[in-house]
This record gives C-alpha cells, sequence and structure tokens, in this order.
C-alpha cells in the first residue's frame, strides 16, 4: 500500500471538492493551511556536543460538518502534514500514532469522524467516533499538561465515547472513555507509557470547569486522566504495570488596560501524576520514584498595537509527567511570541523558545538544552 499512499490523500481532497454541488451545498466546510517557511533549532547535547538544524513543513485540514436531524449531526475531517525533506508517504486510519508524540512527516489521516446528539433543551451532549479533545489554557500559546493534541504542524486525535452536561451559571462536566490501541493512541504518551496490558485497553478522561465570567477570571477547569495498567514504573521491558492517573487544575483571567481593545490575558496551570517511573528507569540520579508536578504560567498583551499581540509562557515539568504534549518531562521551558492577524483569516507569528533539562542524567556530561525559533503562517477558511 505504500505505493499507493501519495495518491491516496490526494484523492480524498479531489473527491470532497468535485462532488456534486448539491452535496456540497448541504456540507458546512471550513478548515485551515499552516505552514512554517522557517524554522531552526540548536541543540547542546548530553553529550557535550552542540547541533543545529533547519527545516519547513505544512499542515493541511480540511473539515466536513452535516446536520442530521434537528439536534444530531457528523462531522469528520481529513488532515495531513509533510516536511521539506524526510517524508514517509503515508495515509492510514488506525487508533495509534507512528509515535508516542507525533506523526511521521507525510502522513495523511482523518483526525475527526464522529456523530454528536444533543438533548432538546441543549443541556445534554453525546459524541461517539474519532474526535479532537485537547483542554489548553486560552492563550497565544495554548500550552497543556493533559490534553493538547495538534500544536504546530502535527496532527492528533481521540477515538471516544464523550459525554458533557451544562449545569448552572456556566458549570459544565464532561467525561470521556477512550479507546487505547496496544500499540498507543492518537495522543501524546512519553516512556515509560505502555499500552500493551489489556486491562490498558480503555482510559478515562473528566473536566468540571466553567467559562462563564466571574470578575476578571473567565475559565476555570479541573481535569482528571486514568490510563489503567498503562506505567511501567521499571521499564517497559518489565512486566509490572500500574495505573497512570494525572490531575490537573487551569485558571484564566483577562483584564482591560489603557483605552481600544488593548487588555493583559494571565493563565495558570499545575498538574500532578500520582504515580510515576522510577528514576533509575529515566536515567536520573537517586533512588525511589521520580517527581510528578508540572506548573505553567503565561501572560499575552492582546493589540500592543492594532492587530499584534506579545505573549511569554513559562512552565517547568518533572520526569513523572508523562502525557503533556507541550512539555517535555524533566524539562523547563520559556517560549515568547509576536503574533499579527493580518486579516480574520491570516495570521502571522514569530516564536523564539529554549529548553533545558531540570535533572541531569546519570551518564550524561551536561543538561540537554534546546533552542529554536519559527516564522509561521496559519490561514483559516
Amino acid at each position: 500500500m505504500k505505493g499507493l499512499s501519495i495518491g491516496i490523500p490526494a484523492l480524498c481532497g479531489l473527491a470532497l471538492l468535485v462532488a456534486a454541488p448539491a452535496d456540497v451545498a448541504a456540507w458546512d466546510v471550513s478548515g485551515d493551511f499552516r505552514t512554517h517557511f522557517f524554522a531552526k533549532n540548536w541543540r547542546d547535547t548530553r553529550e557535550g556536543a552542540t547541533t543545529d538544524a533547519a527545516e519547513a513543513g505544512a499542515r493541511f485540514r480540511l473539515r466536513l460538518k452535516q446536520s442530521i436531524g434537528e439536534n444530531c449531526g457528523f462531522q469528520t475531517r481529513f488532515a495531513a502534514t509533510a516536511l521539506d525533506e524526510g517524508n514517509d508517504w503515508d495515509f492510514y486510519i488506525r487508533a495509534h500514532r507512528d509515535s508516542g508524540t507525533e506523526v511521521n512527516p507525510g502522513t495523511a489521516t482523518l483526525d475527526e469522524f464522529f456523530v454528536r446528539c444533543a438533548s432538546d433543551d441543549g443541556a445534554s451532549e453525546w459524541r461517539i467516533g474519532r474526535m479532537q479533545s485537547n483542554l489548553d489554557l486560552p492563550h497565544m500559546a495554548s500550552r497543556s499538561f493533559d490534553r493538547s493534541q495538534a500544536s504546530s504542524l502535527n496532527i492528533g486525535w481521540t477515538d471516544a465515547i464523550a459525554y458533557r452536561r451544562n449545569f448552572a451559571n456556566g458549570w459544565y462536566g464532561e467525561a470521556l472513555a477512550q479507546y487505547n490501541g496496544r500499540d498507543g493512541n492518537g495522543q501524546t504518551f512519553r516512556g515509560p507509557i505502555s499500552f500493551d496490558d489489556s486491562d490498558a485497553r480503555v482510559g478515562f478522561f473528566g473536566i468540571l470547569g466553567s467559562d462563564a465570567e466571574v470578575g476578571p477570571i473567565f475559565m476555570r477547569a479541573l481535569s482528571l486522566t486514568v490510563y489503567p495498567d498503562a506505567l511501567a514504573p521499571a521499564g517497559v521491558g518489565s512486566a509490572q504495570r500500574d495505573d497512570y492517573i494525572l490531575g490537573a487544575f487551569k485558571l484564566g483571567a483577562a483584564w482591560d488596560i489603557g483605552s481600544g481593545d488593548r487588555s493583559l490575558m494571565a493563565v495558570g496551570e499545575i498538574a500532578h501524576a500520582f504515580n510515576t517511573p522510577l528514576k533509575s528507569t529515566l536515567g536520573l540520579p537517586g533512588n525511589g520514584d521520580t517527581n510528578g508536578w508540572g506548573w505553567q504560567l503565561g501572560v499575552d498583551l492582546e493589540n500592543v498595537f492594532p492587530k499584534h499581540t506579545m505573549g511569554i509562557n513559562y512552565g517547568q515539568s518533572d520526569g513523572g509527567m508523562l502525557l503533556s504534549n507541550d512539555f517535555r518531562q524533566n524539562n523547563e521551558l520559556f517560549e515568547y511570541r509576536w503574533q499579527f492577524q493580518a486579516t480574520s483569516a491570516l495570521r502571522f507569528e514569530f516564536r523564539a523558545r529554549w529548553r533545558r533539562e531540570l535533572e541531569q542524567r546519570s551518564d550524561a556530561v551536561q543538561l540537554q538544552r534546546d533552542r529554536d525559533i519559527r516564522l509561521r503562517a496559519t490561514y483559516r477558511f
């Protein structure tokens, strides 16, 4: 099938574009195109060397939505990503990504394919199928310690049954039962997480939150992830498996400042993993379990000039934090962003990021350090 891999995504897109006009008109069509037209990375390795690399890449996503009766609907999305070199051209629909943290460049798939139904009063909603289940902090960097599936040019998904209930005063609760294949799922997980145990097939994610404004606070959410028998504390080569349980609390606030549309947004998150791998499994010095805390703070100044927003983000992630798409385990991160919203559909971004390991590995000469810069454009339609 590899020989057909390049043609299949093209055929899927062509079929959507040349569909009968009456059929196209019945669908709600949207999507986005994103490109890194410049990206540069530098690394100080654990062995004491310094490396650098440059790349360019793009991601295209096309979403189709269709109502089914008064209270139900169907939604699907085609997604493809590629770099300027090193692509592994392939189209697939399966439970797991190519690795625990990303799909290979050159990949195309469906990252949404689900049915949604709501009650007559809109208080309850069910979804079943392949969906997005992000719970990002709502600022420019949009980071998370538990649910952030498709940052940068990457592609991610959740195969699940989800139920949401809206309560009074802007509060809501959401529960999700997620399928995990033997080789993984469509979300980020880092070693030593493994789903080879049969009891790890179903994971759970729950949220209790509110987006109602209370003074400057506009977002608060408490979330819990449970992956039964998915943690290999002594390494995936060991038969021992524990439940991996991670809780997080997120908060967002905003204030109008000066005149016009200028505002200041501040967000924060604290997360904790209740079971963590052994330090020896991660190659860290000392005995016992590694730490399991993560935290981040972010600040955005919106409309610092008309259509321009500036933001910073800083966070730390202990060795036991294994689910974040944004924060590597045993790392600290600082990021600066500048965004120009050229039109309602087109925006440009500059990002500079610095990362460093928190603890030096037992066999390392020094801490690993990474720096990168990105110039990115995103067009939504």
